[in-house]
């Protein structure tokens, strides 16, 4: 038995899921080895960017981003089928990852996507890892849904934004999850940068675009909620809830737990406090598990910021 083989599953959870990297480099620094990993989302973006060894070079490249990067990046098309076609997004992705394929990568890894109108979810363990982690980040009405043959894939998270399930486990290991979806703390107060005010404004215009596109008539600009407002504060509380549920009935031996109000979706220019953030929650949370010297499973503690 090493106690030290991690089995890890990552959340998905748009911006926030930066703090994935925090937690992997966390561990990593803490001498655990992981074995194995799943991830849905933006979970299996930093998870498939792990597991292909290319982690360092995306940490840089997304820290590095300034706010006209990461506005650029968003491929701004607003459509009734989504707002951001992904392609410039997933063109520096492929720069990372290259065209391998999943059962070709380093350790065993798993993404989780879902097929929207043949109701299923859908389990990436082989193929092309860059198709693969494309369909598990398709938010729906956001990013660009991904088509192969009969199945039109979309964002995994509306089926399983917490894969516990799905990790392949090992003699030995030890499950630890990172969960960017938890109830929102009403103690996050975030500064209105220059950053922020810009990233409302893109917010604003695509609420604007979009309420236009639904209506016929002119939308009021002061109404402080939009249709992209609404999409994504429901997809915030389906992940929750799904991971509330998911949480209940499947134990693990270490969860880390992040507010779901912790960044909205598109902050990416957050980058570095977002890493950092899931770096430190990870790094008291193994300090706490091996203070204890848990050998049992189950949920150790839940260490909300």
């Amino acid at each position: 038995m090493n106690p030290k083989n991690v089995a890890l599953v990552l959340s998905s959870g748009g911006a926030r899921g930066l703090a994935h990297i925090g937690a992997i480099e966390a561990l990593e620094e803490c001498g655990y080895t992981i074995t194995s990993i799943a991830g849905t989302s933006m979970g299996s973006l930093v998870g498939g960017i792990y597991a292909n060894g290319s982690l360092p070079g995306f940490r840089d490249f997304i820290t590095g981003l300034s706010k006209v990067g990461v506005l650029r990046l968003m491929d701004l098309a607003v459509s009734k089928r989504g707002i951001i076609k992904g392609e410039r997004v997933f063109s520096e992705i492929k720069k990372f990852i290259g065209d391998g394929n999943i059962e070709d990568l380093a350790i065993p890894f798993t993404a989780v996507a879902t097929d929207l109108f043949n109701h299923r979810e859908v389990i990436f363990r082989h193929g092309n890892l860059l198709n693969a982690l494309r369909a598990s980040a398709a938010i729906p009405t956001v990013l660009l849904p991904q088509q192969q043959e009969q199945s039109f894939l979309v964002d995994g998270a509306i089926v399983n934004p917490l894969p516990i399930n799905r990790v392949e486990r090992k003699p030995g290991d030890i499950l630890i999850a990172i969960n960017v979806n938890a109830p929102r703390k009403n103690a996050i107060k975030q500064s209105v940068s220059p950053e922020k005010k810009s990233y409302n404004s893109i917010r604003d215009f695509v609420n604007n675009k979009w309420n236009g596109m639904l209506a016929a008539h002119q939308t009021d600009e002061k109404q402080k909620h939009g249709f992209f407002d609404i999409v994504s504060g429901s997809f915030e509380m389906m992940q929750y809830k799904l991971t509330e549920s998911v949480l209940r009935q499947q134990e693990v031996d270490m969860l880390v737990n992040l507010p779901v109000n912790l960044a909205d979706m598109f902050e990416f220019y957050r980058a570095e406090e977002l890493i950092k953030t899931g770096y430190d929650a990870t790094k008291k949370q193994l300090a706490e598990m091996d203070s204890k010297n848990i050998q049992q499973h189950g949920i150790i503690e839940e260490w909300f910021i």
